[in-house]
């Protein structure tokens, strides 16, 4: 008899699904700014930014597969490049892009994105950085809260319906990540010093600051399972620290991702405690299975024949659970979109509750007001199981200023056509 054993694990056979030509986005002008992964997505919209004057974004309807072309939708409300953009949790058409104009726009899209020509609904630039702003980042539970950072380290929480700064912080260096923890109540920031920050925007007194000894990193919270992740650039070759969050002076774990020379990516996903990781101009996404112990579990890697320049994994709630996919990502190229969903080989049709826990519903557990005032909740969740489908979640529904003005303007139009009717008549 064998003494080996081996680890018991749902998503040991996990595999990426490599789209055909036909069912990715391809002939695009991408333009890489900053640090960022390059690209967003929501359920409505694909965005990423191309040259041109100002800072030009191409938008595209999701799922709008084939040819982009020269002739892409453009949004462009910076005077400079766009560094970074995230689309709003809890609304799928509202866009936040940071730019080297030192500004931070807010756009909202129309809910069709069959719609969008290139003029939002609606537009508010906020202003309050003295710098390029690097990253932007809505917080995960409450509505409305933006944090943002610029070039020189000053970090902004925004009331965005609002529409004016509540909270800033100075770190007097230039970030390379910014990243919530699971309920939003604290942010990290990797800073150029080799130094990361823990912090709570509404007490920056209190942040804790520690070397990782990575001049271009990346944080991530894996806060579930009570573990915080640094990853970057070490003699060479890139490698993954984990650090215990009550005790996070020195890492317990230490892994060595791959030999790559550009900028490390991540992705975590909490329903199944896995982390992706890449690298830019990289042609591999492995992914590991990660333990409270600190334990890095490598299960597989997806190859592609070419470096991607950043990925970006869509909401739980898209994937297709009939087909046993636990997540769906986009890899960025230098021309092309693909679509890659990461599946988990089973033949049973039935809903598999042992991959899909209840996962973020995209509603707000909190408003904005009561966020700024200490309180704090875990997101909202929801089942994928299509007999839970018609449970309510709870949460906070959303009903913001710019949703408002959209419906006012559509209410003015029609108005103005009935009266032109009676007019006519």
């Amino acid at each position: 008899m064998s003494g080996r054993f081996v680890r018991k694990s749902h998503f040991r056979h996990v595999f990426g699904k490599t789209p055909k030509k036909e069912a990715t986005y391809f002939d695009i002008k991408l333009a890489t700014n900053g640090d960022g992964s390059h690209l967003a997505a929501s359920e409505k919209y694909i965005i990423f930014a191309t040259t041109g004057g100002g800072g030009p974004c191409v938008v595209l309807p999701y799922g709008k597969v084939g040819r982009v072309g020269m002739g892409a939708t453009k949004l462009n409300v910076h005077t400079a490049k766009t560094a970074d953009f995230e689309f709003n949790p809890f609304a799928a058409n509202v866009v936040a892009t940071a730019s080297e104009d030192c500004m931070v726009g807010i756009s909202v899209l129309p809910e069709n994105p069959e719609e969008f020509k290139g003029t939002p609904v609606s537009n508010t630039l906020l202003e309050g950085h003295q710098k390029k702003v690097d990253f932007v980042r809505w917080n995960p539970s409450a509505n409305g809260i933006l944090a943002t950072i610029a070039h020189d380290g000053g970090a902004k929480i925004w009331d965005v319906e609002e529409g004016k700064e509540s909270l800033e912080v100075d770190f007097g260096w230039a970030p390379s990540s910014l990243s919530w923890n699971t309920d939003g109540s604290m942010l990290t920031t990797a800073l150029s010093n080799k130094k990361s920050v823990l912090w709570d925007p509404r007490a920056p007194s209190a942040a804790y600051t520690f070397s990782t000894g990575f001049g271009s990193a990346i944080g991530t919270f894996h806060d579930n399972i009570g573990l915080f992740g640094i990853g970057g650039s070490k003699m060479g070759c890139h490698e993954y620290h984990l650090f215990d969050l009550k005790k996070p002076g020195e890492p317990i774990t230490e892994f060595e991702v791959d030999d790559n020379a550009g900028m490390l990516q991540s992705h975590y996903d909490p329903d199944t405690k896995m982390l992706y990781l890449g690298s830019k101009g990289g042609s591999q996404v492995k992914y590991f299975e990660l333990e409270k112990s600190g334990k890095m579990h490598k299960l597989s890697l997806y190859s592609m024949k070419t470096g991607i320049k950043g990925f970006f994994f869509l909401p739980k709630r898209m994937c297709d659970w009939k087909q046993c996919m636990i997540s769906k990502s986009l890899m960025l190229f230098r021309d092309k979109i693909e679509p890659v969903d990461f599946i988990v080989p089973r033949k049973s049709q039935l809903f598999q509750k042992d991959l899909f826990p209840p996962t973020k519903a995209g509603v707000p557990s909190l408003d904005g007001t009561s966020w700024l005032g200490g309180e704090n909740k875990a997101p909202v969740l929801k089942s994928l199981d299509p007999k839970k489908k018609d449970e309510g979640v709870g949460g906070v529904k959303v009903i913001t200023k710019a949703s408002l003005i959209a419906e006012n303007k559509k209410l003015k139009a029609r108005i103005a056509e009935l009266e032109a009717k009676l007019a006519a008549k």
